[in-house]
């Protein structure tokens, strides 16, 4: 089974009404969140790990996940906090800026006692970290302590997805991320998040930085210019991004991660070091077929596994 630990929000997407009047229309959403449809539709079983609201927005969350056969623990169904909200603001390409608000939310009053009971009570052999719910002092503070309180850390998959306005304090951040790192099976971020993490610093030198820090492998999305494998191991391969009409990026990224997750699934993958070139090879092209797919749509709707397997290579 997969876990997926982190924030489930609703994203308020902006566009123009027939007038050309800015509107937002809410669509579920959430690093987290997004993975777990994405590896749940391309058929795995998913337990979402993350608080969900007793209000209106809850519901509607609490709806998606059931609807796409995920796994919820009772504990976390229903509870007081209000639901996160986001508001993107798509620029001409596509690519989404945007705004969170997040006082008093779901995701801030995570602990690590609750993070140690859930994984207790439901094993898992991969579990994905990362976005807002590790950037956030409080939340971020309880998966770290949950990860190093557990005796056996899993398959683990982080993906920073850096929001720069949700950070409280950078250096606290950094710390905190290259803990994780350290543990990390996986880790795949943007190269906006590898510049912000390492700014002045080359690519391949950034890179270098996370798999001497104890990365077993890093993926670097590079939007339309593909994605890029690196393995501690020593070989890099690159996968071309496919030509589709993008409609929006929301999701994509997490598209990504929920495809590699649900890839090393089903191919029983649970020690990185199992993922060699041809592997690593047959994956990237498995999680950009995925990626485009959630491009040509609006919103985060990631595909389903006959989507993808028939898609043409």
């Amino acid at each position: 089974m997969i876990g997926i630990l982190g924030e489930a929000l609703i994203d308020f997407i902006g566009t123009k009404d027939s007038s050309h009047s800015a509107c937002f229309y809410p669509y579920p959403g959430g690093c987290a969140l997004n993975a777990s449809i994405a590896s749940a539709r391309l058929g795995s079983d998913v337990l979402y790990i993350g608080k969900l609201s007793s209000d209106m927005f809850g519901a509607l969350l609490r709806n998606h996940l059931a609807s796409n056969s995920i796994q919820i623990p009772d504990s976390f169904r229903s509870c007081p906090q209000q639901t996160m909200i986001g508001f993107a603001q798509l620029d001409d390409h596509g690519s989404a800026s945007y705004a969170f608000y997040i006082e008093g939310t779901t995701v801030v009053s995570l602990t690590t006692e609750e993070i140690l009971q859930i994984l207790d009570e439901h094993p898992v052999e991969y579990l994905h970290i990362g976005s807002v719910a590790l950037t956030l002092e409080q939340s971020g503070s309880a998966i770290i302590t949950a990860l190093q309180q557990m005796k056996h850390v899993p398959f683990l998959f982080l993906d920073p997805n850096v929001r720069l306005t949700m950070i409280q304090d950078r250096t606290s951040y950094q710390k905190r991320l290259m803990k994780a790192v350290s543990l990390s099976s996986i880790v795949k971020l943007s190269d906006e998040d590898l510049s912000f993490l390492f700014p002045d610093m080359p690519v391949l030198r950034a890179v270098s930085t996370l798999l001497d820090a104890g990365a077993a492998h890093v993926v670097l999305t590079k939007g339309s210019r593909g994605i890029e494998w690196h393995a501690s191991t020593g070989f890099t391969i690159s996968q071309p991004a496919l030509a589709v009409r993008v409609v929006d990026t929301v999701g994509a990224g997490d598209t990504v991660s929920g495809a590699l997750l649900n890839y090393c699934d089903f191919n029983s993958i649970t020690d990185p070091l199992r993922l060699d070139k041809a592997a690593a090879e047959e994956a990237l092209m498995f999680a950009a077929k995925a990626a485009s797919f959630t491009c040509m749509k609006k919103g985060c709707d990631p595909p389903y596994r006959s989507d993808v397997v028939t898609y043409p290579n």
